[in-house]
């Protein structure tokens, strides 16, 4: 057992957050925490970690346990370059090599009677070096940066990163540490599609226990085995991942009112005997009787039904032409930077098409070009006939902070009356002490919900959305999914969470390069076409129709698959010589020749693990 928390109690206040909370984290154990916003998630994790101190209880660790934590949005301050930080985790490898190194010096110029000592001291220390694996660590840090999509940010200073990139580029550092516990606080905000996959291969490999409070349902579905819920004030475990947990919640829930119910009913009916044959001589024995069994009765607590979820509902006006949106030899780009070169795209009527893509390449500039429908694109962008466009931009631009809420909505929408407006923001979880606030006072998943609520105050039938989910906890997001599944106008959507992209979209399109490649299916479809695209063909197609690659892709991929077997073979044949080569110093009149030749060979080594790790 790596942590235990028993009888756990914080409050902040008079307002108790969680109480009565017992838990363990164990080795391998991938935990996801889960809850509504403000239920006391992080609270929590603040709490194992040492920063908040509980009211009541206990939390232990194993002695020795190594921690590694990561907070939402945390400010990573360091003037080192980003390699040279992350470099900084194996100071120890990198001191030893430099001790090898002198060693290496010194043994060439040393005496005889000298040469003996340090030569054994050399040999220590490679033996070291190997079992630390000091002469990959470089290989490391290329892997980790190349996978978080920050290898372009190697030169930069820390010190000059946004708030985004800081906050990836600590995970990058706690990657490179891999404490026995890890806890991650949000961990996959803004983060695109490929480094998602590749973050969760990274952690899947169980060398540290996790703790993860995550909003991002495909990411705890695949690495999670343990979920806790977090919800009136109380943590309660679920075995399984976060799909296995909602069946598990739902028919714990449905038997806990089952056993409420029944008792209630047996409290009843016994209330009603003492009641009845209390006051009478020959009954009131067995009255009384009945009476203590009451007293001793465990009473079950009424079950508290969770927070209902806003109440998302889109409806079209009027049926668009067939094709609502067509894209003609759409280019984009600014700085001298191409975004988009050509790009063709046609949506049919009622189609809910994803818009997928590393960070940067154009998805929220292409969603915010097509709904300004400026002059510029006169031609490039067309609309069908009889299309009414609602556009949710995800910095929530069309929103004033110095307006009230109620006026915000209802200066946009003068048909509606005052009680139709507030209706309408009850029903997205805006009540009666929300509509009064300035719209800059809102928390950010209650700005998400009001800029929601404006598309729905309009009939539209072509809807864009620009990262919808952001800012939305677990229900609001399964709200929002149900009703664009429900919806029959066409939606074009861009967002980073994958289970969202996977339940409603039809079709999903890749932005890269300045193209877009349009995909059949939900984003499991989408996945599964890439990667089949990346593996080498066992056989060669019967006919070009009938292949997803072209000549040049097969091509790529058999090139590329004949250099990784020669890379093999080579770091296997230079790691032999390397073993030959120690054996070598150990002979005064062979070491000189020998040190010379293994430092070389460490190099070539280095060189060639890094290029493997690139092309695997």
């Amino acid at each position: 057992m790596l942590l235990q928390i028993k009888s756990a109690e914080f409050r902040f206040g008079d307002v108790t957050i969680f109480r009565n909370v017992d838990l363990e984290v164990n080795d391998g154990d991938c935990i996801g925490i889960v809850g509504v916003n403000g239920a006391g998630k992080s609270t929590l994790l603040n709490c194992i970690v040492g920063e908040l101190a509980l009211f009541d209880g206990t939390i232990s660790r194993r002695n020795g346990l190594t921690v590694g934590y990561l907070r939402q949005n945390c400010d990573f301050r360091s003037e080192n370059t980003l390699f040279d930080e992350m470099m900084s985790v194996f100071a120890h490898q990198t001191a030893l090599l430099e001790q090898i190194g002198q060693l290496s010096e010194q043994m060439s110029a040393a005496s005889p009677d000298d040469y003996k000592a340090i030569s054994e001291r050399y040999h220590r220390l490679t033996v070291e070096a190997d079992a630390c694996e000091a002469y990959s660590s470089e290989v490391k840090v290329k892997t980790v940066l190349n996978g978080m999509g920050m290898a372009d940010f190697s030169a930069r200073k820390v010190s000059t990163l946004s708030g985004g990139e800081k906050t990836k580029a600590a995970l990058c550092k706690l990657l490179l540490q891999r404490p026995e516990l890890m806890i991650l606080d949000e961990p996959t905000n803004h983060l695109d599609y490929k480094t998602l996959d590749w973050l969760e291969g990274f952690l899947s490999d169980k060398k540290s226990a996790l703790l993860i409070v995550s909003h991002d349902r495909y990411f705890l579905d695949k690495l999670c085995n343990k979920i806790w819920d977090v919800s009136h004030g109380s943590v309660t475990s679920y075995n399984g991942n976060y799909t296995k947990y909602k069946g598990l919640k739902a028919e714990r829930q449905k038997a806990t009112l089952a056993a409420y119910e029944k008792q209630q009913r047996e409290i009843a009916k016994l209330t009603d005997y003492i009641a009845r044959n209390k006051v009478r001589a020959s009954t009131a024995d067995m009255a009384k009787s009945r009476e203590k069994a009451l007293e001793r009765m465990d009473k079950i607590d009424m079950p508290l039904a969770d927070e209902r979820p806003p109440r998302f509902q889109f409806r079209c006006g009027s049926d668009p032409s067939e094709f609502p949106l067509t894209l003609c030899n759409l280019s984009l780009g600014y700085d001298g930077k191409t975004l988009l070169d050509g790009v063709n795209l046609q949506l049919k009527r009622g189609q809910k098409m994803a818009l997928l893509g590393l960070n940067g390449v154009g998805k929220s500039t292409l969603i915010r070009r097509i709904a300004a429908m400026d002059g510029r694109d006169f031609g490039k962008i067309v609309l069908g006939k009889n299309v009414r466009m609602g556009y949710y931009d995800q910095e929530n631009v069309n929103l004033d902070p110095h307006q009230t809420v109620l006026n915000q909505l209802w200066f946009d929408n003068m048909r509606m009356s005052q009680t139709e407006v507030r209706n309408l923001l009850a029903q997205v979880n805006l009540g009666a002490d929300d509509v009064a606030k300035a719209v800059g006072e809102l928390s950010g998943g209650e700005r998400a919900r009001l800029g929601l609520a404006m598309i729905m105050a309009k009939e539209c039938n072509l809807l864009l959305l620009d990262e919808p989910t952001n800012h939305l906890d677990l229900p609001a997001r399964e709200a929002l999914e149900e009703a664009l599944r429900t919806y029959t106008g066409t939606v074009l959507y861009v967002s980073h969470d994958r289970y969202f992209v996977n339940s409603i979209s039809q079709s999903v399109a890749e932005l890269s390069g300045g193209k877009l490649t349009v995909y059949q299916g939900n984003y499991d479809d989408f996945i599964a076409r890439k990667r089949a695209a990346e593996q080498p063909a066992e056989k060669p197609p019967k006919s070009s129709a009938t292949s997803y690659r072209n000549a040049k892709q097969r091509a790529e991929q058999t090139n590329r698959a004949r250099r990784l077997k020669q890379l093999e073979e080579a770091i296997t044949a230079l790691e032999q010589q390397a073993e030959q080569l120690n054996e070598q110093m150990a002979d005064y009149t062979k070491a000189a020749a020998a040190m010379e030749q293994l430092n070389k060979v460490n190099v070539q080594l280095e060189q060639y693990l890094a290029e493997w790790e690139t092309l695997a």
